[in-house]
C-alpha cells in the first residue's frame, strides 16, 4: 500500500504521539475497573473458576497499522485482555466498538492467549479523519486512534490573473487509491476577497468542480479548496500588469530528460514590453535563470529534470513586481528496472477451493535513473507453481508511486520451501545497460501447512528517550494458521530507510508542517548493502543518502527476538529529533522454521512528538531537513 501521495498534517497528528504528546498514556490507554468479570451464568453454576470467570483488569489495544488509506483500506485490531498479575484471560468476553469506519471479523471472546481480533476498515466515508476503536471487557477497556488518510485535493487553474479578468478556478478530489471522489462538497475561500461565482463546489463524477474566479482586488491572493478533511490552497497573483505564462498549459506533463519551453507574455495596458530582462526559475529541475522579452513582450526559457516530481516554473520581471507562476509535472515514461516483492512469503494451501490463503505480490517500476515510472503495464504469470494456485490478474498499471500489485492465490497442494516462483515484466522496458534482465523481476515463496503468521503492531504514542531522542515502540506476535500463540519464534528484525525528503518545515497557523517546496528522494543505497557502489551517490554528495537514521533495540542479540509464551515480543526504534519527519524506514520481522520462511513488515515516516510541533515559538529540531532543501540531484 502506499499511499505518498503527501499528506503532512494528518501524517504529523497520526504518528507523532497521535497528537498527544511524548510519553503520554494517549491512544492504548488501558484502565482497570475491577468488574464483575466476564463469567457467564452456566459456568459459575458449574462452579468453573478458569480465566474465564476472572475479572478483566485491563485491556490494550493494538493496530497492525496505525494509518490507513481513505479508499477502503483495512488493518487488524487486536485487543489483549488481562487479569491480575498482568496475565491474559482465556474465554473472556468482549466488545469491539468505532466511532467511524467499519468493524468485521470481530471476535465476542478471547483465544487461549486471551487475545480478541478485528478488522477495521476506512468505509464507504473517504473523507480524512481519526478514528477511535474501543473495546471492553467487563469494567476494563482500552482503545486506539487510527488516522484514515489518502484522500487530497488537487488545484488545476492559472497562477497569474490581470486585473478586472476572470477565469475558471478547478478543483480535483481523489482517495488514497486515486480513484475520484464525487458528490464531495467543496468550500472556496479567497484571502483578498476576490470574486467567485460560489462558495462551495459538489464535485462530479470524475471528482472535479469548479469556479469562475474574478480579479477584484490585486495583489498576491490565497485561492483554498478545503473538503474531505483536507485542503489545498493556491497562490494566485492579481495584477494590473498583465504577465503570464502563455505555453505551455498549467500541469502539462513533461518527460524527465526533456527539454521543455516555457514561454511568458508581459503587457501593460494592452501594449507589448519589449526589451525587459525576465527571470526564471524552478522549484524542480532546471530552467534557463533569465530571458529577453521580444517585440511581442514574449520571453522563452527551457526547463528541464533529471528527476521526476511536481515543479513550480516562477518568472518575474527585473525591477518590477509582477511575476507568474506554471505547474509542470516532470514524468518518467521509459521503464528501466523492475523489483518484485510478496509479502506474506509464506502462507498455508486453499482447501475445497478456498481463496483465504493469498499473499501480495508488488511490483516497483523505475526508469534508469531509479525514477519511479507511472502508467506502466506490469504483466505477471507463475513461472513455478506445485500448489496449483493462481495469480488474481495477469497485468495492472503502475500508480504514481511506480507501484501495481496482484495477489497470489494458493492452490490446494503444499510446495517445496520457496518452491512458488512468480515473475513480473514491465511492457516497453529499456533494460540498464549493467542488468539486461533488470526489466523483469521474479520472488519466489512458501506453500505450506506449517505457516508461520507475523503480525507488527504499535500504539500512538511516542516518547522520549532522553532530550534528544524519540522513542516508538513495536509490538510483533506469531501465530500458527489457527490463530494459536507460537512460543519460542526467534524473529530477525531489521529498519531499513526506504525514502528521504528536503525542504524545510514552516508554521500553518497550528503547527510546524511541510512547506511547500519539499522533495521526497529515494534511498541512494539501492542494493541496501550499507556500501557506496557505482552509480548509487545521485546527489553527488560523496556518501549514502539517507543512511540508517533509525536504531533498533530488540533487547537481546543484534537484530533478533524471541516470542514469549504469549507468541509476542517488544522492539523498541530510537531516532533523533532531527530527523523528524525527513526519513521513510521499512520496519520488517522475519522467522524461518521448519524451513519455511514467513515475514511481514510496515513502512512509515519517522514522527516527532506532537508538543515539539505545536509552538510556532520554537521550532521542532528538524525544521530544515538534515539532507539539505535543494532537489534530489543536488547535494544540499
Amino acid at each position: 500500500m502506499k499511499i505518498l501521495h503527501w499528506l503532512a498534517a494528518p501524517l504529523l497528528c497520526a504518528l507523532l504521539a497521535a497528537c498527544g504528546g511524548g510519553g503520554g498514556n494517549a491512544g492504548t490507554s488501558p484502565f482497570g475497573g475491577g468488574g464483575s468479570g466476564n463469567c457467564s451464568a452456566s459456568s459459575s453454576a458449574s462452579g468453573a473458576s478458569g480465566s474465564a470467570c476472572a475479572a478483566a483488569t485491563s485491556v490494550d489495544v493494538l493496530a497492525n497499522s496505525v494509518q490507513i488509506g481513505s479508499g477502503g483500506e483495512s488493518t487488524t485490531v487486536q485487543a489483549i485482555v488481562k487479569g491480575a498479575g498482568n496475565v491474559g484471560l482465556s474465554g473472556a468476553t468482549v466488545t469491539f466498538a468505532a466511532d467511524t469506519g467499519t468493524l468485521t471479523k470481530a471476535s465476542a471472546a478471547t483465544d487461549s492467549t486471551g487475545v480478541a481480533t478485528a478488522t477495521f476498515s476506512a468505509g464507504a466515508n473517504r473523507n480524512n479523519r481519526v478514528a477511535t476503536v474501543t473495546v471492553t471487557s467487563g469494567n476494563a477497556g482500552g482503545s486506539v486512534q487510527i488516522q484514515i488518510v489518502g484522500t487530497k485535493l488537487s488545484y488545476a487553474g492559472v497562477t497569474t490573473v490581470p486585473l478586472g479578468q476572470s477565469v475558471q478556478a478547478s478543483v480535483k478530489a481523489v482517495d488514497s487509491t486515486g480513484t475520484a471522489i464525487a458528490g464531495l462538497t467543496v468550500g472556496v475561500a479567497s484571502s483578498l476577497g476576490n470574486g467567485l461565482s460560489a462558495t462551495s463546489v459538489t464535485t462530479d463524477a470524475t471528482g472535479s468542480g469548479s469556479v469562475t474566479y474574478t480579479a477584484t482586488n490585486a495583489g498576491t491572493d490565497t485561492l483554498t479548496f478545503s473538503g474531505g478533511g483536507t485542503s489545498v490552497p493556491s497562490q494566485i497573483i492579481v495584477s494590473a500588469a498583465n504577465f503570464a505564462f502563455t505555453t505551455p498549459a498549467a500541469a502539462t506533463q513533461v518527460a524527465v530528460g526533456a527539454s521543455q519551453p516555457v514561454t511568458v507574455t508581459y503587457l501593460v495596458n494592452g501594449q507589448a514590453q519589449a526589451g525587459k530582462n525576465i527571470n526564471f526559475t524552478s522549484t524542480v529541475g532546471t530552467v534557463t535563470p533569465s530571458a529577453t522579452t521580444d517585440a511581442q513582450g514574449q520571453a522563452t526559457a527551457i526547463a528541464s529534470s533529471a528527476t521526476a516530481g511536481p515543479a513550480i516554473v516562477q518568472a518575474s520581471v527585473s525591477g518590477a513586481t509582477v511575476q507568474a507562476t506554471l505547474p509542470l509535472t516532470f514524468v518518467a515514461q521509459t521503464p528501466a528496472k523492475v523489483v518484485l516483492q510478496a509479502s506474506p512469503t509464506a502462507i498455508s494451501p486453499n482447501l475445497s477451493g478456498g481463496t483465504t490463503q493469498q499473499s501480495r505480490v508488488l511490483a516497483t517500476v523505475t526508469d534508469v535513473n531509479a525514477n519511479p515510472v507511472s502508467g506502466a503495464t506490469v504483466n505477471f504469470n507463475a513461472v513455478l507453481d506445485p500448489s496449483g494456485g493462481r495469480l488474481s490478474q495477469a497485468s495492472a498499471v503502475t500508480d504514481s508511486s511506480g507501484q501495481a500489485s496482484v495477489q497470489f492465490i494458493a492452490g490446494p497442494n503444499t510446495s517445496p520451501s520457496n518452491g512458488v516462483q512468480l515473475q513480473a515484466t514491465a511492457l516497453a522496458c529499456t533494460p540498464l545497460p549493467t542488468l539486461p534482465t533488470s526489466c523483469t523481476g521474479s520472488v519466489n515463496l512458501t506453500v505450506t501447512g506449517s505457516a508461520l503468521f507475523i503480525a507488527l503492531g504499535t500504539g500512538n504514542v511516542i516518547s522520549n528517550a532522553d532530550p534528544q531522542t524519540y522513542q516508538k515502540d513495536y509490538t510483533v506476535y506469531v501465530t500458527d494458521v489457527n490463530g494459536n500463540a507460537v512460543q519460542g519464534v526467534n524473529l530477525t528484525m531489521s529498519v531499513i530507510p526506504t525514502r528521504y525528503r528536503k525542504g524545510t518545515l514552516a508554521w500553518n497557523g497550528a503547527q510546524w508542517d511541510y512547506s511547500n517546496n519539499i522533495s521526497t528522494c529515494a534511498n541512494e543505497d539501492a542494493n541496501v548493502n550499507g556500501i557506496l557502489d557505482p552509480g548509487e551517490d545521485f546527489n553527488g554528495n560523496g556518501q549514502l543518502d539517507p543512511g540508517n537514521k533509525v536504531l533498533l533495540d530488540t533487547g537481546g542479540p543484534a537484530g533478533s527476538v524471541t516470542t514469549d509464551a504469549t507468541g509476542r515480543a517488544t522492539i523498541h526504534l530510537f531516532w533523533a529529533e532531527e530527523f523528524a519527519p525527513w526519513v521513510e524506514v521499512k520496519l520488517k520481522a522475519q522467522a524461518t522454521v521448519s524451513g519455511t520462511e514467513s515475514s511481514t513488515f510496515t513502512v512509515f515516516w519517522i514522527a516527532g512528538a506532537a508538543s515539539d510541533f505545536n509552538n510556532i515559538q520554537i521550532p521542532p529540531a528538524g525544521v530544515q531537513s538534515p539532507f539539505g532543501i535543494h532537489s534530489c540531484d543536488q547535494p544540499d
